[in-house]
């Protein structure tokens, strides 16, 4: 609590340097941007020092609309978050992301002050703009694009003046702010001094992950990683530099435009403009020598650099998105739709790639997968990203309603057309979704008589109420879906074989969660949307149960991932989530398991990035038969090394052993880390 003789001392001084020119107490190598910023806070924000009350938080509706618009950055910067909140919790040091805004997006609490931080502001949702808070860590560094800590008394807002905050902004390959990561701790030492090693761990950080956003954005084009020593080309970039097939730059990360392509007055716009070689022989040089650094020469100073040279994405060679957002197709903005939907998985990426090719177009859509697949989701996203964005969107489930009553429903009903009807009638799911998209769920349950109408329907289009004696036109848009067989459906005379011809335009096969190479993404999505939902944005999944999730069957999908993770985030107390937080049959049912071959269950590993991060690479050498036991230890060992990154410190920490006990472990059961394979 900020005593009234503290508050006056700090309005005092704000009023000295903003109205009388003074300078800042305690002189710091950041004085003149305090000064700035202060003056910015009173002069053109209005904001009031004297306040001491906590800062706006956003609606829930609007920090999703935040939080959507950074969605694939947010899946890159995620680790950084962890690792950062993991090596300052022990002080007591919160870790958040805003985006270019101000507005918090992603939050990591100490677990043993999170009602104190809440309380003070630091959550999900706070707006940190010095429009709206005056000098702080965030605002600041968004308003002048530098790093900064900003500690104490150095805040504007009365409110903030015991916090101490490091942040540093994070940018797009456009030179435009995407994010701020700070850290931020209730209660520090006076002396500013005490925080530099904490603002150069947050700088550090932000450029890691300003970099591997960066290498993300750019992934469509030919990257070369720069680095004055070949032997740290694998765990640590200087410079990030991108090309297309002509050998003409498209991008780079902010090192590499500012101090490579910008030189000397002049600007490389070719691989031969910086180098003495050109595109041609750079691609020679990387296949005579996969996976080894390349010597290059700069050509103006005849500088020696070395390279590692990263073909385009084979599964996508679009142009790259040079403004950082997820890119338009068609009009439809990925962004809008499928951004909450794409967290790593390749064959969902494959279906939201072919989907915004048709999404425009006039082909009518069936979706296939099990119960709980997101069938609806994924249909409503089609229409979101779709010019028929701001129509109708309207869903009706065949096996939900009682064959007595779908007909009236999908067709609607004039006044008096039969016992029971409302007396002004009713429009029926088709009107309804006239200029829109109709999404008919469990369409293999729709009585045969109805689906001589629908055909009809779409044949015309046009249709006709109950009781009425004139059709209406409609334009119609139709989103299928089931999890039946349709083809044995028509084989078998319960659906007409022209109605499914008819709907059969563009095929989409939603896979199982169990099978999804991103089910460990989508656990930790569904808990932080969850926990969010209840206002326990601290709730985490202890690494063991993490494990248990993704290895169990989900034969109701992400249906039943969701309200098994609302169940547990309801009845936990901690901020930790175990096996019996969980509804009780589900880690004791008869689907415990994925169904997958231990072998192929370690073979799965995540996409790799620059800077610290892996090159792809096989995993497994030939082994030896090894025992059950050894085996499912092996499993686990894979899990958590390939969770961390291959940082054998945080994933012998995570199992609870040593080093030297870990890396023993390593040996005995042939564990060969991705960038040793072959030597």
């Amino acid at each position: 609590m900020r005593g009234h003789g503290e508050i006056a001392r700090h309005v005092e001084r704000v009023v000295e340097v903003v109205e009388k020119g003074a300078g800042l107490p305690r002189h710091t190598a950041a004085q003149d941007r305090l000064a700035r910023s202060w003056k910015r806070s009173l002069s053109n924000y209005q904001v009031d020092p004297s306040l001491a009350s906590t800062p706006q938080v956003v609606t829930a509706q609007e920090l999703r609309e935040h939080r959507d618009r950074l969605d694939a950055f947010m899946r890159i910067a995620r680790e950084g978050l962890d690792r950062l909140h993991e090596q300052l919790l022990p002080s007591n040091y919160c870790v958040l992301l805003t985006d270019a805004t101000g507005v918090t997006v992603d939050f990591r609490t100490v677990p043993s002050l999170d009602r104190e931080l809440r309380g003070e502001g630091f959550r999900n949702g706070t707006r940190w703009s010095e429009r709206d808070e005056g000098t702080c860590g965030v605002g600041t560094s968004l308003a002048d694009g530098q790093p900064i800590l900003v500690h104490r008394g150095e805040h504007f807002r009365s409110h903030n003046i015991a916090f101490t905050c490091s942040s540093a902004p994070i940018f797009g390959i456009d030179d435009r702010p995407l994010a701020v990561l700070d850290a931020s701790a209730l209660y520090s030492p006076e002396n500013r001094d005490s925080q530099m090693l904490v603002f150069q761990m947050v700088v550090e950080k932000a450029r890691l992950i300003e970099d591997a956003f960066a290498f993300h954005s750019l992934r469509d084009y030919w990257i070369l990683q720069l680095g004055r020593t070949p032997e740290l080309m694998n765990v640590h970039t200087d410079y990030l530099l991108a090309f297309d097939d002509t050998g003409l730059f498209v991008g780079g990360n902010r090192r590499a435009r500012k101090e490579l392509l910008q030189r000397g007055g002049r600007t490389a716009n070719t691989v031969s403009d910086l180098f003495e070689c050109s595109a041609n022989d750079l691609l020679a040089a990387a296949h005579a020598r996969p996976g080894q650094a390349i010597p290059l020469r700069i050509t103006d100073s005849g500088e020696r650099i070395f390279g590692l040279l990263r073909a385009p994405d084979a599964r996508r060679r679009a142009p790259a998105n040079i403004a950082g957002d997820t890119p338009d197709l068609n009009g439809c903005n990925e962004a809008r739709g499928f951004g909450h939907l794409t967290t790593g998985d390749s064959r969902v990426r494959t279906n939201v790639q072919r989907a915004l090719k048709v999404a425009n177009r006039d082909i009518p859509v069936m979706l296939l997968g099990e119960t709980g697949t997101g069938k609806e989701a994924f249909a409503k996203a089609i229409h979101d990203c779709s010019s028929r964005h701001k129509q109708p969107f309207v869903a009706l489930n065949c096996a939900a309603i009682p064959e007595s009553l779908i007909e009236s429903e999908l067709f609607g009903y004039r006044d008096g057309a039969f016992t029971g009807a409302r007396s002004k009638g009713a429009r029926g799911k088709i009107i309804q979704s006239d200029g829109g998209t109709l999404f008919l769920d469990e369409i293999g349950d729709m009585p045969l008589q109805l689906q001589s109408r629908l055909l009809r329907v779409l044949a015309e289009g046009e249709v006709l109420p109950l009781g009425a004696e004139q059709p209406i036109p409609v334009k119609l848009h139709i989103v299928c879906a089931t999890h039946q067989d349709l083809p044995t459906l028509v084989e078998e005379g319960r659906f007409r074989e022209d109605l499914y011809y008819r709907l059969n335009g563009a095929v989409f096969m939603l896979p199982p969660l169990r099978e999804r190479e991103d089910i460990g993404t989508v656990i930790d999505r569904v808990l932080e949307e969850e926990a969010r939902a209840m206002g326990r944005e601290a709730l985490r999944l202890a690494p063991e149960t993490r494990d248990a999730l993704i290895r169990h069957g989900w034969p109701g999908n992400i249906r039943q991932l969701r309200h098994a993770m609302r169940y547990a985030c309801a009845i936990c107390e901690s901020t930790l989530l175990h096996a019996s937080h969980f509804p009780p049959d589900l880690f004791f049912g008869p689907r415990l398991m994925s169904g997958r071959p231990v072998r192929e269950e370690m073979q799965r590993m995540p996409a790799p990035a620059p800077s610290g991060f892996f090159p792809p690479a096989a995993e497994e050498a030939a082994l030896p038969p090894l025992k059950e036991k050894d085996l499912r230890l092996r499993e686990r060992m894979l899990e958590t090394l390939r969770r961390n990154q291959w940082q054998v410190t945080l994933s012998a920490k995570e199992l609870g052993l040593s080093r030297a006990t870990f890396y023993r472990k390593l040996a005995r059961l042939q564990i060969v880390p991705p960038n040793r394979q072959g030597h």
